[in-house]
């Protein structure tokens, strides 16, 4: 009798050691639980996704509300759920990039491109290249990115060459003792625009030649025509630069000048 004693005690103890937290044995098959202050035969069940009815049933429990602290539960047919596979790359660029492999031609994605203008470039549709790359945002591409272009042309599409800046005439303009105050039309949209303003020569002097102007300026290529209301007429044919600092043309009656925006 007292090795049979001996033996329980043994087994139990081995329980107790091995199992002694509330969390599920990491093998499948039962499990083994032991019931803690504040433990419910339905909270334990909730925890091992079981019944309290097949617990109370495997371990020859017939009230299911008398439980004791201490007590050694089976928990049958206990499958543990495997625990989530963590992300190798949570972020852009956290993962070493992949060697592109032939697949008609690739793409490294560079600042300002987007999925939409990289399909226009080469003959083909945002989503083709989503769907050949694993794509599912058509908005989520970042630079340094190595796209597949299916069945891409041989020589992909040139981009387009950068719109040129627009120029600016509006302002003060001064060479020498000559000088223009030249304001382009509010609100003009196209490429060429209107302009007014004045024609004031000899400045400074007591009795300047001011007159009033009209005129024209191709907002791109800075080509500026402007017709002086003087006796004997009188224009101005000439270019504003890119950076709209300079105008340099010819006056009637003067010459070549280079006026100066002040």
């Amino acid at each position: 009798m007292r090795q049979v004693v001996f033996v329980v005690c043994a087994l139990i103890a081995v329980a107790l050691l091995t199992h002694a937290t509330a969390l599920p044995s990491s093998a499948a098959g039962p499990a083994y639980h032991v019931v803690r202050v504040g433990d419910t035969l339905d909270a334990i069940a909730w925890r091992y996704g079981t019944t309290a009815w097949a617990i109370a049933r495997a371990n020859g429990i017939w009230n299911p509300n008398l439980i004791y602290v201490g007590q050694l539960l089976v928990i049958p047919g206990y499958v543990p759920v495997p625990p989530p596979v963590p992300n190798p790359c949570p972020w852009p660029g956290a993962c070493p990039r992949p060697i592109p492999q032939p697949y008609g031609c690739s793409y490294v994605v560079r600042y300002g491109d987007s999925l939409s203008s990289i399909a226009a470039r080469y003959h083909t549709d945002a989503w083709t290249l989503a769907r050949a790359n694993g794509i599912f945002n058509l908005n989520w591409i970042y630079a340094g990115q190595w796209l597949k272009i299916p069945g891409c042309a041989p020589s992909p599409v040139p981009p387009p060459p950068p719109v040129p800046a627009r120029r600016n005439v509006t302002g003060t303009w001064i060479s020498g003792n000559y000088m223009f105050e030249l304001n382009e039309a509010i609100g003009c949209s196209g490429p060429t625009c209107a302009l007014m303003g004045r024609y004031i020569e000899a400045r400074g002097t007591t009795t300047p030649d001011i007159v009033d102007v009209t005129g024209t300026i191709h907002v791109t290529t800075g080509a500026i025509s402007i017709v002086l209301s003087r006796p004997g007429g009188g224009n101005f044919s000439g270019t504003v630069d890119a950076t709209s600092r300079t105008m340099t043309g010819n006056l009637s009656w003067v010459g070549a000048l280079t006026f100066t925006k002040r």
